[in-house]
């Protein structure tokens, strides 16, 4: 089977997509011997990257009339000659192309690009739900309207939470639906939380608005203990705001940008790490979340996306009440040390729960039996 990949994030750069795309492209490679290419935008053009699949990278900085114009021709380029498109990104572009190439499309859906495009440009305030019924305007109606039309024109769409797949019944696009799950890989060893002189607090994600990084910053400041560290995984366009939020703070050399990690240089960072925050005001089920519960890690996350669904008892971790504040996350983070025991027991559920229910060896059986049928269906 040969098989193009779109997707919006590649490594370096750090994302759901970003951890997804590589591990998943791997196994269609390796274990099943698809021909798999992976087409991407990136601010790392003249980097000498050595990729361990073929990779063909966009320059996400070009003037973006002639951006889409060379990403719709490049699609048109690479898949002409698949059997199908897989979509984590670039969905807009990937069905203009496909009106010349008629293609399968297998789509996965991990958001809203309209809502977050809105809110990281503080166009709306409205959460992801609300959004979808608000009155945005003449240029956000467009652009709705413009991303129904492309998830139509999927042949399959994949969900990873019953929260996205809401969204998508939502929208009306009921036949084409199924919802699989993203997954780890589940580490042999786990993190020794509390085990430490100092306590590691990690936040893995794009340092994008809407992730509500500055507060955690902020309530780590407010805290002023020097046995507390802040570790920062990520980049984006937040990153000099959050630095400079850092430097102002009151245990500035106790927080610690770490930006783009490599694969096992992240999993280093959850081995050390004591307690793992997710402040965001939307997620669909973020893999970092799922992997830092994966080693143990006890975590506290506001209530989105499929986040809302397993923490719903906090059984298995701690729930951020929305509207984020920084005092919620202090509240939080010191009634999480006060009771280690607890917050060690709920940890430890969270990697029994993940390893029964997220093992990304299922996910990977779902992906092919679903292409295969997609294929052999085609062929009747």
């Amino acid at each position: 089977m040969k098989v193009l990949v779109t997707v919006g994030i590649f490594p370096p750069d750090i994302g759901g997509p970003a951890t997804f795309v590589p591990k998943i492209a791997k196994y269609f490679q390796d274990e099943l011997k698809y021909e798999i290419e992976i087409l991407t935008l990136s601010d790392h053009i003249n980097l000498n990257i050595k990729d361990e699949l073929s990779v063909e990278r966009i320059n996400r900085n070009l003037p973006i009339i002639y951006r889409w114009i060379k990403t719709i021709f490049t699609i048109y380029k690479l898949g002409k000659n698949k059997d199908l498109i897989f979509v984590n990104g670039l969905g807009t572009e990937v069905t203009i192309a496909n009106f010349f190439i008629k293609k399968k499309v297998v789509r996965k859906i991990v958001g809203d690009p309209v809502w977050e495009r809105a809110y990281n440009k503080l166009k709306t305030f409205k959460s992801f739900d609300d959004f979808q019924e608000e009155n945005n305007g003449i240029s956000i109606a467009f652009q709705k309207k413009v991303r129904n039309f492309s998830i139509k024109n999927s042949h399959i769409i994949i969900t990873p939470s019953h929260h996205l797949k809401n969204f998508i019944l939502n929208l009306g696009f009921k036949n084409k639906l199924q919802n699989i799950s993203n997954g780890v890989n589940i580490p042999m060893e786990g993190s020794k939380i509390f085990q430490h002189d100092q306590i590691n607090i990690t936040t893995v994600s794009r340092l994008v608005i809407h992730k509500n990084i500055n507060k955690i910053i902020e309530a780590v400041s407010d805290l002023n203990n020097p046995l507390i560290n802040l570790n920062i995984v990520g980049e984006g366009p937040e990153l000099d705001k959050l630095k400079t939020i850092s430097l102002n703070s009151n245990n500035k050399n106790n927080i610690i940008f770490h930006g783009k990690l490599k694969r096992e240089d992240i999993n280093h960072v959850f081995l050390n790490s004591d307690i793992y925050i997710q402040a965001s005001n939307y997620e669909g089920l973020p893999h970092s979340f799922l992997e830092a519960m994966s080693f143990g890690i006890p975590v506290l996350s506001t209530p989105v996306g499929e986040c809302k669904e397993i923490l719903k008892n906090e059984e298995i971790g701690y729930v951020l009440d929305l509207p984020v504040t920084k005092e919620s996350i202090k509240s939080k983070i010191v009634e999480i040390i006060s009771q280690k025991d607890i917050a060690n027991i709920k940890g430890q559920k969270g990697r029994d729960f993940v390893f029964e229910k997220y093992d990304f060896k299922n996910t990977l059986k779902l992906y092919k039996n679903l292409f295969e049928k997609l294929l052999k269906d085609e062929n009747k």
